[in-house]
């Protein structure tokens, strides 16, 4: 319907710019045809001058109406949501970073949660994308030091990120940690599995994970990056989670 609303606009003001600036040019080719002798029944300066002023009155306010119409549409339309390198590659927000040495298992553990792997990134040795550093370290309620967190902590003045050689996106409870990852390397697949759970307590030895990690709760869900160590360069080799389900790799975008 805007654009047949336009072309009524632009033909109304077509014909009133024309009985503004022209109107015997006007008269005769719509109107003289009507009367028997048009040279007698034409118009005189004084019905013309009374054209000239109705539509010079309506070509100002269609002018107002579309002006007014334009600022509108302006106004109203939302603004342009500008997307950081890393929401491109990774969403919103931004992931938080487990700066952690995992330590690989070669079969997905009992009791614990399969998280949902989004999509995973390669890069060399010493190649380590820059945006890895400008992440926030994931916690859990402001804590790095959890109990049953995922792998060792690298050397002091060195992160995980720094021996990686990919790095995986995975979406876990927001109340829950990661707790062990399998990575299983063949000449043509490397699978990958990462597993949550709730962190140790002290006061109870047989905490329920999947009943912690698959309540009501766990539909909130956090975006979380893990770094990865290979036994070898990636290659050719196609990245798979641990049912064999290929995992989407993620080009880097630059700033």
């Amino acid at each position: 319907m805007t654009w047949l609303l336009e072309i009524l606009a632009a033909t109304l003001g077509i014909v009133l710019l024309w009985g503004l600036f022209a109107p015997r040019s006007q008269w005769r080719t719509l109107a003289s045809w009507s009367t028997a002798d048009p040279h007698a029944n034409e118009p005189g300066g004084g019905s013309y001058g009374l054209r000239r002023f109705l539509c010079g009155i309506g070509a100002l306010a269609l002018g107002i109406v579309v002006v007014s119409t334009s600022l509108a549409g302006v106004v109203d339309s939302p603004p342009k949501v500008t997307k950081t390198p890393i929401q491109i590659m990774w969403g919103s927000p931004n992931p938080k970073i487990v700066n952690r040495l995992v330590t690989r298992t070669f079969k997905p553990p009992e009791g614990l949660v399969a998280a949902k792997i989004v999509g995973y990134q390669e890069f060399a040795l010493g190649t380590q994308p820059h945006y890895l550093g400008q992440l926030k370290e994931f916690t859990l309620f402001g804590k790095t030091d959890i109990p049953g967190y995922i792998g060792r902590v690298p050397a002091s003045g060195y992160s995980a990120a720094d021996s990686a050689d990919m790095v995986i996106n995975v979406r876990g409870p927001v109340l829950c940690i990661p707790r062990s990852a399998v990575v299983v390397e063949t000449d043509r697949t490397v699978k990958i599995g990462v597993y949550y759970g709730l962190p140790d307590s002290p006061n109870k030895k047989n905490v329920d994970h999947v009943a912690g990690c698959t309540g009501d709760d766990a539909s909130v869900t956090a975006s979380v990056m893990i770094p990865i160590d290979l036994a070898a360069p990636l290659g050719k080799r196609k990245v798979v989670t641990v049912n064999g389900r290929g995992i989407k790799q993620v080009l880097l975008v630059e700033p």
